[in-house]
């Protein structure tokens, strides 16, 4: 059975702040975009084994559900043979319910926070109670935790076993990812301050810098850049250090985040709108406007530095401490 969610929309975003015609051609192409109807499927009698979700009467393996659109169905269906042949058939375990929200991106922080959990939002009313189904592959700390905070139920599965679900929640993506349908993003935004409002909170800080640390485009002059980020008052947080509840108290009281482009600025959902956010890009960067995208459906002053460079070699960056700071002194007027 197929549940209609949302309808076919166009999202329209507003251009950067510090837009220029050195930088317009960045953005031009993503102001306008189709935001497709999403839904979710509820299906009986499907095993989950691992990553893949298969109906043996059927014959059906649930690709568009379970790994990212750019995937080859052709792997994906020799992946899910794989794992039919590796499972214990003779530990098969049965559950009643269960959601399904992962895909093979998950294991990044901002595709968990901003795919998956926006496919969560989709379930109605009626089955919020059914359990989130988490496949040992996907049972990071993040993951757990957000769960957590959220009140919501799981359940950890155990790698290479057949688990069989009676009946099966399967939301479609709410909007191709690096894009979002502006209610469902709405949603989560609130499902997230709602369970953190009563939370007391004393160290507030106007500037939030979101460090990358022992990760892809680190910068490696970061001794110089935070000489810089201490002349403007920033305080240099590390996501992978802070607890949920912290990390949204402080973005939600900041004035201005800032940081190198990645899943660490996809914690700027919780920003208050008309928050400053600062992403900081790789130069001739055009593709990459998720966070752009997101900014403008939350209402926030996006501003972008196209001037890291990246090392193929290290995947690392090096951001020109001079332009850098030339820049902040332009956007924060100190």
């Amino acid at each position: 059975m197929k549940i209609d969610i949302t309808k076919n929309l166009f999202s329209y975003r507003k251009l950067p702040k510090n837009i220029d015609k050195l930088n317009i051609s960045n953005f031009f192409h993503e102001l306008k975009k189709y935001i497709p109807s999403s839904h979710i499927r509820v299906v009986k009698d499907v095993y989950l084994i691992n990553q893949n979700l298969i109906s043996f009467k059927t014959c059906k393996i649930f690709s568009n559900y379970t790994h990212y659109p750019n995937n080859k169905k052709l792997d994906v269906a020799k992946l899910a043979i794989k794992n039919i042949i590796n499972s214990r058939f003779e530990d098969k375990q049965t559950h009643e319910e269960g959601i399904w929200i992962f895909d093979d991106k998950a294991n990044i922080y901002y595709h968990w926070l901003l795919d998956s959990l926006q496919r969560y939002i989709l379930i109605p009313k009626e089955f919020k109670n059914f359990p989130i189904l988490i496949p040992a592959s996907y049972n990071f700390p993040w993951v757990i935790e957000h769960l957590n905070f959220l009140g919501l139920k799981y359940i950890l599965l155990e790698s290479n076993k057949k688990n069989k679900i009676k009946k099966i929640l399967i939301p479609s993506y709410s909007a191709p990812s690096g894009n979002f349908n502006k209610t469902v993003l709405h949603q989560l935004q609130k499902l997230f301050l709602d369970k953190n409002s009563e939370i007391n909170f004393d160290n507030k800080k106007e500037r939030i810098w979101i460090d990358r640390v022992d990760t892809r485009r680190e910068i490696t002059n970061r001794h110089e850049i935070e000489k810089v980020l201490k002349k403007f008052d920033f305080y240099i947080i590390n996501p992978t250090n802070l607890k949920i509840e912290d990390m949204i108290k402080l973005i939600n009281n900041a004035k201005v985040i800032a940081g190198p482009h990645g899943s660490g600025l996809a914690n700027a959902l919780f920003a208050q709108k008309n928050t400053t956010l600062i992403d900081i890009r790789e130069k001739d960067d055009n593709f990459r406007n998720a966070l752009f995208s997101m900014a403008s459906d939350l209402g926030l002053n996006y501003y972008c530095l196209n001037e890291t460079i990246l090392d193929q070699k290290t995947e690392k960056v090096y951001l020109n401490p001079k332009v850098f700071e030339k820049f902040l002194l332009e956007i924060l007027k100190k």
